[in-house]
């Protein structure tokens, strides 16, 4: 049976070190500092392969092997011993292909699809189909008077997470375990800001915090976009704090990584209508 534990900085060795889009070390080290204690990761290494198990052997992360077959059997076996679930999450269309010739069953799961978008499209908003975000922004700064700060400072951080304590749960239906956990998993990221070495930035209109963004940059090639909340009273602010902020922090970057959807209706309208310029397909994979 494999034997999971919390992940250390010396585990840093046995993760891929480039980034194409998925969970190289970079990513997962920062995925594992926010998220880590919000849904219990815990990873165990073996000869054959390094495995990422997620809430309590729920589910699993697709194993860092250079057999994958092995690996997979390995994990299913583990699982038959231990009672876990065999479930593999945020497996990508190549791997997923791969275990489906093996025999498993793969699903996919739209909810976790990745939007990414060229940089430049989100600085620039060119063409026809991005007019009505340019007419927002538009409107913004005829209507409102604003301005721009760094996170840099610990206390702007304090006052982003208050923010989206109350002015953000504010605009929300009801308060639930989906919010807590992403609160959760906010205050892990100010706490480890300079350890994970993110960038952020504020709007205040008329000297009142209402948007703030946070990402990191992984690579000159890709930079991912963690938390990004405001206060939907100020129409268009959203449009705002998104190109400002990439404009500001990333216009050297290629891809910037909006992450998953989880489903939600109005997250998933929103990143759409950024007509994204590559979608990073995700499926569950089970044993049937």
């Amino acid at each position: 049976m494999l034997d999971f534990q919390q992940p250390t900085r010396e585990d840093a060795q046995y993760f891929p070190t480039s980034s194409d889009y998925s969970l190289s070390y970079n990513v997962f080290h920062s995925f594992t500092e926010i998220w880590g204690d919000v849904i219990d990761i815990t990873i165990a290494r073996t000869k054959t392969a390094l495995y990422t198990r997620l809430r309590g052997g729920k589910r699993f992360l697709l194993p860092y092997t250079e057999n994958l077959e092995a690996a997979m059997a390995e994990l299913e076996a583990h699982c038959k011993e231990s009672g876990d679930s065999f479930i593999v999450e945020s497996v990508t269309t190549e791997d997923a292909m791969k275990l489906q010739q093996l025999g498993y069953t793969i699903e996919r799961n739209r909810d976790l699809d990745e939007y990414l978008y060229t940089s430049e499209k989100l600085i620039k908003l060119s063409g026809r189909k991005l007019q009505s975000k340019r007419n927002h922004i538009s409107q913004f700064e005829r209507k409102y008077t604003y301005s721009i700060r760094s996170m840099s400072k610990k206390e702007i951080r304090e006052e982003c997470y208050t923010m989206a304590s109350t002015t953000w749960i504010e605009n929300k239906d009801e308060m639930n375990d989906d919010i807590k956990e992403e609160l959760q998993a906010l205050r892990n990221a100010l706490d480890k800001w300079d350890e994970l070495k993110l960038v952020g930035m504020i709007i205040c209109i008329d000297h009142h915090l209402s948007a703030f963004t946070i990402g990191e940059v992984i690579d000159e090639n890709l930079a991912i976009i963690h938390f990004e909340k405001g206060d939907t009273h100020y129409a268009g602010v959203y449009p705002v704090i998104n190109q400002l902020f990439c404009s500001q922090y990333l216009g050297d970057i290629t891809y910037i990584n909006r992450q998953e959807d989880a489903g939600v209706a109005g997250l998933r309208k929103a990143k759409k209508s950024y007509r994204p310029d590559l979608m990073v397909e995700k499926y569950r994979v089970t044993r049937t």
